[in-house]
């Protein structure tokens, strides 16, 4: 015990000693970064071009600048249907703010005009697209199951593969956490 102690110790002493000159270091087996090595392994999101609801094709380069929080979903999908409410209160919570709103269907291509038709009965708002089965989307952003929630910041960075959901599952309503999260983003 006494052992570890003074390794844990010795280690940390190091740690700090390297980071303070900002110089990588090894501690048992995994190497810390620096925050400049850090800054420069930012991931960016992966590129894509989908096909609006409104006809036209959207890519997320056309949000550059902008914070974008996407919902992946589909029209069969039961839990995806349950956070349309909360994604709407997002949508109108941020509307005119430096985020986009962007719902993306994963739905297959027989299912196209089911995905308008409840896009519209349900009052969808946000961007609203149709990436369908058949994409690179689905490898590109590791998406494994359905709803999946991705935030991207303004440069293309991602800053997370797995934000908090829009509807906070204890009270059906708007995911504080969530909005404290973008609350505290547009403020930077």
């Amino acid at each position: 015990m006494k052992k570890q102690w003074i390794v844990a110790c010795l280690s940390a002493f190091f740690m700090w000693n390297c980071q303070s000159k900002n110089e990588a270091v090894e501690v048992g087996g995994v190497t810390e970064r620096t925050p400049e090595e850090l800054a420069e392994m930012k991931e960016y999101a992966p590129t894509f071009t989908f096909e609006s609801i409104d006809g036209g094709q959207i890519a997320l380069e056309d949000w550059k600048g902008k914070y974008v929080y996407i919902d992946v979903w589909a029209t069969w999908c039961g839990p995806c249907l349950r956070q349309i409410p909360a994604m709407k209160a997002l949508e109108e919570k941020y509307r005119g703010q430096n985020i986009e709103i962007v719902s993306i269907s994963v739905d297959s291509e027989r299912d196209k005009e089911k995905w308008k038709k409840v896009v519209e009965a349900r009052g969808m708002q946000g961007t609203q697209l149709y990436a369908g089965q058949t994409s690179s989307f689905h490898n590109d952003y590791q998406i494994r199951s359905i709803p999946k929630f991705i935030l991207i910041g303004k440069e293309g960075e991602i800053i997370s593969q797995n934000p908090p959901r829009p509807m906070d599952h204890r009270t059906g309503e708007l995911n504080q956490e969530l909005t404290d999260i973008l609350d505290q983003l547009l403020t930077q």
